[in-house]
C-alpha cells in the first residue's frame, strides 16, 4: 500500500522543481503570467497536492503554473516527485498502460488519497487522440501534434486545466 504522506513529504517544492527546468523555465513563467485564475474560488486549506512529473514534460510546463497560481492564495501545499525516480508510485496511476505525466494527486491533511487527475485535460487529450492514427501511419509528426497542444494551452490560458482539476477536487470532496 502506498503511503502518500511519506511521498508528499519527500517531494520537492515548486521552487526547487523550477530550478530543474532550465530552458523550459521561460515557458513555465509565461503560462503562469497568462493563466486566468478567479480570485473567488473557495478552496479548502487542508489539502495537499502531490504532482508526479519530469522537468522535460511539456504538459507540465503548462499545467503546473496554473495550479501554482490557483494555490497561491491558500495554504494548500504542492510537492513534486519525479516520475522516473518513483516507478512504484507512477505505476499506480498508469494511463492506457503507460507512465504518462503529469499526474496531480489530491490528498487530505493526513495524506489520505482523495483523487487524481492527469496527465492532460480532456481538451488537450482530444487533440492528441484526433491525430493518433495519423502519427502511427506517418502522416503527421508527433512533434507537430505536440505543437498543436502547446498552442491550445497558450490560447486557453489555463481554463481547461482548472476545470479538470476542480472536477477532480469536487468529486474527491463529495466522496468524503
Amino acid at each position: 500500500m502506498i503511503n502518500y504522506l511519506n511521498d508528499f513529504n519527500r517531494g520537492m517544492t515548486i521552487n526547487d522543481y523550477k530550478e530543474l527546468l532550465e530552458d523550459q523555465l521561460s515557458v513555465y513563467e509565461l503560462h503562469f503570467k497568462k493563466a486566468v485564475v478567479a480570485d473567488t474560488l473557495n478552496l479548502p486549506d487542508d489539502l495537499k497536492i502531490l504532482i508526479i512529473t519530469e522537468p522535460w514534460c511539456g504538459d507540465s510546463t503548462a499545467i503546473l503554473p496554473v495550479l501554482q497560481k490557483l494555490f497561491m492564495k491558500s495554504n494548500i501545499e504542492i510537492r513534486i516527485l519525479r516520475r522516473d525516480e518513483n516507478p512504484d508510485l507512477i505505476d499506480s496511476f498508469l494511463t492506457n498502460g503507460g507512465r504518462a505525466i503529469p499526474i496531480v494527486v489530491v490528498l487530505d491533511k493526513k495524506g489520505n488519497y482523495l483523487g487524481h487527475c492527469g496527465p492532460r485535460p480532456s481538451e488537450a487529450r482530444a487533440i492528441f487522440d484526433m491525430h493518433r492514427t495519423a502519427i502511427k501511419n506517418g502522416d503527421i509528426e508527433k512533434s507537430d501534434v505536440i505543437r498543436k497542444i502547446r498552442t491550445f494551452y497558450a490560447k486557453d490560458k489555463g481554463s481547461a486545466i482548472l476545470n479538470s482539476f476542480l472536477r477532480t477536487l469536487n468529486n474527491a470532496l463529495s466522496d468524503e
